[in-house]
């Protein structure tokens, strides 16, 4: 399996880094290519390995930046919570 990516160093990172790049920017009918593909009686094979372009597409929303002083709120609302 080759992954394209965007960052590697940030899909690197953790496990669940990978499993969201590689399973959240792969549209499976566009992204996936295998080297020397085939198809035979209908059916789409490769000899090779898959490659996954789960590079950032201009129809995916932005990322989420968590805002720090909204955290900070949300802590201190929480830490008072009796539990």
């Amino acid at each position: 399996m080759i992954l394209l990516v965007d960052d590697a160093k940030f899909t690197a990172a953790t496990l669940n880094n990978f499993l969201w790049v590689a399973f959240t920017r792969v549209n499976p009918s566009h992204d996936v290519h295998g080297i020397d593909s085939f198809v035979e009686k209908k059916h789409w094979g490769c000899r090779g390995g898959l490659v996954f372009d789960a590079r950032k597409k201009p129809h995916h929303a932005p990322e989420l930046v968590q805002d720090e002083e909204v955290s900070r709120r949300v802590d201190g609302i929480m830490k008072d919570l009796k539990w």
